[in-house]
């Protein structure tokens, strides 16, 4: 039984970097008024969401350690770290391209390439069949997730996108 394997360890650092992410959001200034949605409320809200899916996602493991059922005990497979890679050097280059293209483009191309990524490095999809399901899917999933999140930012919180 080893307690401390690298996946709790990963847990952990999440968790401190959660509770860090909330401690900033706390600092923000108030909202103008006194029921106005201020500018911590929306990262608050997501940290507090995160931080209790990690404090399940640490018992669970901790669980799994203390039985003995670790399923990644062994080291880390090299789809998943590609997948990974890719996913950050698609991040860096949606932010490059926020400003140039704006953000209903850059944020559904991002979104669309990020589940297109996953499909191919960790669960791919068989024939064309599979991989025309999985592209309907991303282009629908993609610009619903863009859309709604627009509407919701611009209509909603009253903020202006590039």
């Amino acid at each position: 039984m080893r307690l401390l394997s690298g996946r709790i360890l990963f847990d952990l650092v999440l968790l401190a970097g959660a509770a860090w992410g909330l401690w900033q959001a706390q600092l923000l200034p108030p909202a103008f008024g006194g029921g106005d949605i201020g500018p911590a409320d929306f990262p608050r809200a997501v940290l507090i969401l995160g931080l209790l899916a990690l404090l399940e996602v640490l018992r669970q493991d901790l669980r799994g350690a203390l039985r003995g059922t670790d399923a990644q005990a062994g080291p880390p497979h090299l789809p998943g770290i590609l997948a990974a890679l890719t996913v950050g050097g698609l991040l860096v280059l949606y932010v490059l391209l926020l400003e140039p293209l704006g953000f209903l483009p850059a944020t559904a191309a991002f979104l669309m390439c990020c589940i297109l990524t996953c499909s191919r490095f960790l669960e791919r999809p068989e024939g064309r069949a599979g991989w025309g399901r999985v592209l309907l899917g991303a282009a629908v999933t993609s610009v619903l997730a863009t859309g709604l999140s627009y509407a919701v930012f611009t209509y909603g919180f009253g903020l202006i996108f590039p």
